[in-house]
């Protein structure tokens, strides 16, 4: 890489030379010594590790070792998962290896990567079990809409076969990253009995259940063990837990009566009810034993007690698409409620999220990871998160807490952003705030003694595209004909949309509607709870672009967002202007917090907080099939890049011939205010040349695979 800083990037033209020849020699079968030598030499001239690792395991398969064959994809795997050679590489060393499942797991990436048929017709038949179907289902599925599924099924005569579905009254297939799994519930509080059960079941394979059943439906998964009609919980003196329990007998009228379970301790002997597919809980101070004429599902014991190292209470609460470049300037208008609580707190005003839409920047804020590093960043193929990177919920459930998402999307599951959360409630849109705020106070009020770790996701202000989902009724009927008659016909994706009367008026009462609906909560908290006993963190996750009239997909409106904190640990009153970043709420919160161990992340503790801070941030759109961009931020001026080819399926892009300029912050990307300066570029090219460094594909692509 040029260090004048005359030439913003410099491919590897002798590695890029090298890949070139030996994915020639790869097409031609041409698997010998010569083969090998140029790969010691694409290595040692400073090659992609994965790109060789791919070359390597296409010789040592083709030469008979498939064991190191699956090593080395494995390893590739690893560093950059979404290439399709290695999908098909490690499909036929498993398969020669005699893993059948993994073979056809890795079939399924290969099909969602590039429309290859799955083909099972020389796999053993008792190979193809229901656990490898379920995996299968999961690879073929959207990571965002945890448990909406494409239901994969097979048959001798007609192979694999596939129809959208769901998880239902069963459990997520296992990862050996969960230490436990799943069970897909409903949300059924003080309902009646069985009827949200009874719907599940009776949608879950019918022709588009997912986007007109499961869509708005509120499912409750917990990680939870089956008991085959007995559980014995075994507590020591003085402990205390509140248990979940899940019935799995459906009622029907003159048919079959509700499951009853009979609970029995030193205390008490007595029958009850059991609730179908959805928790029950008992509370519990001695050794307890549980039993039933039928099979039911026991959760994690929620530990009661307060323990000095912890908050009684952490509270996250994401508000989707809430952008600080609208909000921030008129905050005690838009947001009363909101503003009147972190006046007391500390406010970011200069935060900027690393992602313009909700899948990946979620996975950044859980991981502190920017997407290119965590590998999440594709969201149309589910690629878990690796067991080696720590989400914050899961050091929160190791340091003692009870984790819960009380509202939220279905993302996080599929791919392990969200694993380190016992009990997940799940909607795949409908999520607001004011039925959010009561399900909170609910389990507060419920177990006002346990240590709590929450998660609060809303989208009330999300703008979303017609005619997919209706707009508020309130802003239907107050706006004036011509305004309300200005949906876009053939809208784009949420971070396309243009301005318009409609959007704009629907977020604005979004913005209303979840400050009334934060202000009874945070009301709850102050009546309940000592600033010291908890950390309250808001923040969102990108921002909008109804309210710019030249959109760029990392300008300002959408990437500038929220992130405010009051509590234990948190200067009163303050406002501050330093760069932030969503990776920073990790190592944020994590300290905070105390949680032992310093994680390797790419988030900072900024200065306010004691931390080193960050002189820049990043925000980049690194989404498949379209260019890449990136903006990166100092505090007055920004470089932006953008290139004119797409990024490809694993995450990576030429840059080679990206157009890149510094601007003035307030005049970004505008013509005319392009800085050609040579401080500037010293200062900035270093930290985004860093950054990119795991984007960058050296120009290197492998041919697109044929079908055999």
């Amino acid at each position: 890489m040029s260090d004048d800083f005359s030439t913003f990037w410099h491919n590897n033209e002798r590695a890029s030379a090298l890949f070139y020849d030996l994915l020639a020699r790869a097409e031609q079968d041409a698997y010998d010594d010569d083969f090998l030598a140029q790969l010691a030499a694409y290595r040692e001239t400073g090659g992609d590790a994965a790109h060789a690792d791919i070359f390597a395991a296409q010789y040592l398969l083709t030469n008979g070792d498939a064991e190191n064959a699956v090593i080395c994809a494995e390893r590739a795997f690893h560093l950059r998962p979404l290439q399709a050679p290695i999908f098909e590489v490690l499909a036929r060393a498993c398969k020669a290896l005699g893993r059948y499942a993994d073979a056809l797991l890795m079939q399924g990436y290969t099909n969602r990567l590039t429309d290859v048929p799955i083909a099972v017709d020389d796999y053993p038949h008792e190979a193809i079990t229901q656990e490898a179907l379920d995996r299968l289902s999961v690879v073929l599925s959207h990571p965002s809409f945890v448990p909406l599924a494409t239901r994969a099924s097979y048959d001798p005569e007609a192979g694999i076969t596939t129809m959208d579905g769901l998880f239902a009254g069963e459990f997520l297939p296992a990862s050996q990253n969960h230490h436990c799994a799943y069970y897909v519930g409903v949300y059924a509080e003080q309902g009646q009995q069985g009827d949200k059960a009874w719907q599940l079941k009776n949608i879950r394979d019918a022709q588009g259940v997912g986007y007109f059943a499961a869509g708005d439906f509120v499912f409750d998964l917990m990680r939870a063990q089956r008991a085959p009609g007995a559980a014995h919980i075994e507590l020591a003196p003085g402990q205390e837990v509140v248990l979940p329990i899940i019935g799995t007998v459906l009622p029907a009228v003159g048919v079959c009566q509700p499951q009853q379970i009979h609970v029995r301790s030193a205390s008490v002997d007595e029958p009850g009810w059991l609730n179908v597919a959805t928790p029950n809980f008992y509370r519990l101070r001695e050794t307890t034993d549980f039993s039933s004429d039928h099979a039911f599902l026991v959760g994690p014991p929620i530990q009661i007690g307060h323990h000095p190292r912890r908050r009684r209470l952490v509270l996250n609460i994401l508000v989707d698409a809430l952008p600080w470049e609208i909000v921030g300037s008129c905050f005690a208008e838009m947001m009363p409620q909101t503003a009147r609580f972190f006046a007391r707190g500390l406010i970011f005003n200069q935060q900027f999220s690393v992602s313009e839409y909700t899948y990946p920047s979620l996975a950044t804020i859980e991981t502190g990871l920017y997407p290119h590093h965590s590998k999440m960043f594709h969201d149309k193929i589910p690629v878990e998160l690796s067991p080696d990177i720590a989400t914050i919920s899961e050091r929160a459930r190791d340091h003692g807490y009870a984790t819960a998402q009380l509202m939220g999307f279905g993302m996080g599951l599929y791919d392990g952003c969200m694993r380190g959360y016992d009990r997940l409630i799940a909607a795949m849109y409908r999520t607001p705030a004011y039925e959010g705020t009561e399900r909170i106070i609910r389990h507060l009020d419920g177990m006002p003694d346990a240590d709590h770790f929450i998660y609060f996701h809303t989208a009330d202000a999300h703008p979303w595209p017609a005619p997919l989902f209706q707009q508020a009724a309130t802003v239907q009927a107050s706006l004036p004909l011509a305004a309300r008659m200005t949906d876009e016909i053939h809208a784009p994706h949420s971070p396309y949309l243009r301005p318009s009367p409609i959007n704009q008026a629907s977020f604005r009462y979004g913005v209303r509607s979840t400050d009334r609906a934060l202000g009874t909560l945070f009301s709850y908290l102050e009546e309940h709870y000592a600033p010291e006993e908890y950390l309250v963190n808001l923040y969102s996750d990108h921002g909008v672009s109804i309210f710019s009239p030249t959109p760029y997909i990392v300008d300002s409106p959408l990437t500038h967002t929220a992130w405010m904190m009051r509590g234990a640990g948190i200067p009163e009153g303050v406002i501050t202007e330093e760069l932030t970043s969503t990776a920073d709420i990790h190592p944020t919160i994590a300290h905070l917090l105390g949680f032992p161990g310093d994680a390797d992340v790419d988030g900072v503790l900024p200065r306010v907080l004691g931390g080193s801070g960050r002189d820049v941030s990043f925000s980049n759109s690194l989404y498949p099939g379209k260019p890449y961009f990136l903006a990166v931020r100092s505090a007055s001026h920004t470089l932006c890049l953008e290139t004119e080819e797409p990024v490809h399926t694993d995450g990576t892009v030429d840059l080679a011939r990206a157009n890149v300029a510094i601007y003035p912050r307030e005049h970004e990307r505008e013509r005319g205010y392009e800085i050609d300066d040579p401080a500037l570029r010293a200062f900035f090219y270093p930290r985004a040349r860093d950054f990119l460094r795991g984007i960058a594909s050296n120009g290197e692509t492998f041919s697109p695979l044929k079908e055999s």
